[in-house]
Protein backbone atom coordinates (compact mmCIF):
# COMPACT_ATOMS: atom_id res chain seq x y z
CA UNK A 1 0.00 0.00 0.00
CA UNK A 2 1.52 3.52 -0.58
CA UNK A 3 1.80 5.40 1.73
CA UNK A 4 -0.17 8.47 2.10
CA UNK A 5 -0.32 9.69 5.95
CA UNK A 6 -3.28 12.50 5.37
CA UNK A 7 -5.32 10.42 3.39
CA UNK A 8 -4.52 7.86 5.78
CA UNK A 9 -5.67 9.77 8.66
CA UNK A 10 -8.32 11.50 7.02
CA UNK A 11 -9.98 8.17 6.87
CA UNK A 12 -9.38 7.38 10.40
CA UNK A 13 -10.72 10.54 11.93
CA UNK A 14 -13.94 9.80 9.53
CA UNK A 15 -14.50 6.83 10.43
CA UNK A 16 -13.97 7.54 14.02
CA UNK A 17 -15.99 10.49 13.71
CA UNK A 18 -19.17 7.84 12.28
CA UNK A 19 -18.94 6.05 15.71
CA UNK A 20 -19.26 8.87 17.26
CA UNK A 21 -21.69 10.76 15.41
CA UNK A 22 -23.69 7.25 15.93
CA UNK A 23 -23.35 7.03 18.82
CA UNK A 24 -24.48 10.23 19.80
CA UNK A 25 -27.71 10.08 17.81
CA UNK A 26 -28.87 7.01 19.36
CA UNK A 27 -28.11 8.70 22.70
CA UNK A 28 -30.12 11.45 21.86
CA UNK A 29 -32.87 9.89 19.90
CA UNK A 30 -33.46 6.54 20.73
CA UNK A 31 -34.54 5.17 24.70
CA UNK A 32 -32.62 3.13 26.34
CA UNK A 33 -33.72 -0.54 25.80
CA UNK A 34 -35.89 0.79 22.85
CA UNK A 35 -36.27 -1.86 19.71
CA UNK A 36 -36.79 -0.14 16.23
CA UNK A 37 -36.83 -2.04 13.33
CA UNK A 38 -34.01 -1.11 10.63
CA UNK A 39 -33.59 -4.14 8.43
CA UNK A 40 -36.51 -6.72 8.41
CA UNK A 41 -34.90 -9.99 10.51
CA UNK A 42 -31.93 -8.70 9.83
CA UNK A 43 -30.77 -5.98 12.06
CA UNK A 44 -32.81 -3.68 14.76
CA UNK A 45 -32.09 -0.38 16.24
CA UNK A 46 -31.50 -1.19 19.86
CA UNK A 47 -30.19 0.96 22.44
CA UNK A 48 -28.15 -0.61 25.04
CA UNK A 49 -25.20 0.82 27.04
CA UNK A 50 -22.67 -1.82 27.98
CA UNK A 51 -20.58 -1.42 30.91
CA UNK A 52 -18.23 -4.30 29.97
CA UNK A 53 -16.54 -5.33 26.88
CA UNK A 54 -17.67 -8.08 24.68
CA UNK A 55 -20.67 -9.85 25.34
CA UNK A 56 -20.79 -7.75 29.26
CA UNK A 57 -17.83 -9.37 30.09
CA UNK A 58 -16.53 -7.79 33.35
CA UNK A 59 -19.58 -5.47 33.30
CA UNK A 60 -20.68 -6.63 36.96
CA UNK A 61 -17.53 -4.85 38.50
CA UNK A 62 -17.95 -1.89 40.57
CA UNK A 63 -17.40 1.21 38.58
CA UNK A 64 -14.72 2.23 40.59
CA UNK A 65 -12.52 -0.58 39.50
CA UNK A 66 -14.05 -1.18 36.06
CA UNK A 67 -13.85 1.61 34.60
CA UNK A 68 -10.25 3.07 35.54
CA UNK A 69 -9.19 -0.73 34.37
CA UNK A 70 -11.31 -0.87 31.26
CA UNK A 71 -9.83 2.95 30.38
CA UNK A 72 -6.56 1.90 31.15
CA UNK A 73 -6.43 -1.46 28.96
CA UNK A 74 -7.92 -0.18 26.19
CA UNK A 75 -5.81 3.11 25.81
CA UNK A 76 -2.52 0.71 26.29
CA UNK A 77 -4.07 -1.60 23.81
CA UNK A 78 -4.68 1.10 21.08
CA UNK A 79 -1.40 3.02 21.94
CA UNK A 80 0.71 -0.61 21.61
CA UNK A 81 -1.37 -1.04 17.70
CA UNK A 82 -0.95 2.07 17.13
CA UNK A 83 3.05 1.96 17.58
CA UNK A 84 3.25 -1.33 16.32
CA UNK A 85 1.47 -0.29 12.99
CA UNK A 86 3.71 3.04 12.57
CA UNK A 87 6.66 1.16 13.08
CA UNK A 88 5.81 -2.04 10.61
CA UNK A 89 3.44 -0.75 7.75
CA UNK A 90 5.75 -0.39 5.09
CA UNK A 91 6.47 -4.21 5.19
CA UNK A 92 3.11 -5.11 5.87
CA UNK A 93 0.57 -6.66 2.98
CA UNK A 94 -1.77 -3.63 1.56
CA UNK A 95 -4.66 -5.91 3.87
CA UNK A 96 -2.77 -5.84 6.90
CA UNK A 97 -1.92 -2.27 6.84
CA UNK A 98 -5.80 -1.64 6.06
CA UNK A 99 -6.95 -3.81 9.07
CA UNK A 100 -5.11 -0.75 11.17
CA UNK A 101 -6.86 1.68 9.47
CA UNK A 102 -10.04 0.35 10.48
CA UNK A 103 -9.12 -1.17 14.12
CA UNK A 104 -7.41 1.76 15.24
CA UNK A 105 -10.81 4.12 15.21
CA UNK A 106 -12.76 1.40 16.37
CA UNK A 107 -10.70 0.90 19.62
CA UNK A 108 -10.31 4.77 20.34
CA UNK A 109 -13.77 5.16 19.31
CA UNK A 110 -14.59 2.44 22.07
CA UNK A 111 -12.10 4.12 24.64
CA UNK A 112 -13.65 7.59 23.80
CA UNK A 113 -17.45 6.21 25.16
CA UNK A 114 -15.60 4.32 28.46
CA UNK A 115 -14.09 7.21 29.20
CA UNK A 116 -16.74 9.82 29.05
CA UNK A 117 -19.58 7.73 30.19
CA UNK A 118 -18.00 3.76 31.70
CA UNK A 119 -20.18 2.19 29.89
CA UNK A 120 -19.91 2.01 25.37
CA UNK A 121 -23.27 2.57 23.40
CA UNK A 122 -24.28 -0.63 21.59
CA UNK A 123 -27.16 0.28 18.47
CA UNK A 124 -27.02 -2.49 16.07
CA UNK A 125 -28.93 -5.60 16.85
CA UNK A 126 -27.89 -8.59 14.63
CA UNK A 127 -30.92 -11.32 14.56
CA UNK A 128 -31.73 -14.01 11.71
CA UNK A 129 -35.29 -13.67 11.63
CA UNK A 130 -36.53 -14.86 15.50
CA UNK A 131 -32.81 -15.58 16.89
CA UNK A 132 -31.21 -12.83 18.11
CA UNK A 133 -27.40 -12.63 17.98
CA UNK A 134 -25.65 -9.24 19.85
CA UNK A 135 -26.23 -5.63 19.43
CA UNK A 136 -22.86 -4.11 18.29
CA UNK A 137 -21.83 -0.60 17.20
CA UNK A 138 -19.78 1.06 14.08
CA UNK A 139 -16.97 0.91 16.43
CA UNK A 140 -17.52 -2.88 17.31
CA UNK A 141 -18.42 -3.41 12.93
CA UNK A 142 -14.78 -1.51 12.25
CA UNK A 143 -12.43 -3.59 14.85
CA UNK A 144 -14.33 -7.10 13.11
CA UNK A 145 -13.36 -5.94 10.06
CA UNK A 146 -9.90 -4.91 10.69
CA UNK A 147 -9.62 -8.27 11.91
CA UNK A 148 -10.68 -10.14 8.93
CA UNK A 149 -8.69 -7.90 6.76
CA UNK A 150 -5.50 -8.54 8.91
CA UNK A 151 -6.24 -12.69 8.49
CA UNK A 152 -6.33 -12.01 4.89
CA UNK A 153 -2.98 -9.98 4.77
CA UNK A 154 -1.24 -12.48 6.32
CA UNK A 155 -2.94 -15.62 4.52
CA UNK A 156 -1.78 -13.80 0.80
CA UNK A 157 1.48 -12.61 2.25
CA UNK A 158 2.20 -16.15 3.35
CA UNK A 159 0.94 -17.23 -0.66
CA UNK A 160 2.88 -13.98 -2.16
CA UNK A 161 6.37 -15.41 -0.24
CA UNK A 162 5.95 -18.68 0.76
CA UNK A 163 8.72 -19.81 3.16
CA UNK A 164 10.91 -22.41 2.77
CA UNK A 165 10.32 -26.12 3.69
CA UNK A 166 13.77 -26.43 4.80
CA UNK A 167 14.23 -23.34 7.15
Amino acid sequence: MVYRPWSTASLMCVLLLLDQGTKIWVRATIPLHRTTGFIPYLIDLTHVENPGVSFSFLGDLADAIRVPLLVTVSLAAALLLGWYWLRHRRAMHSFMDLAFIFILPGAVGNLIDRALYGRVTDFLHFRFGSTSFFVNNLADIFISMGVVAYALGILLSRRSHPESEEA
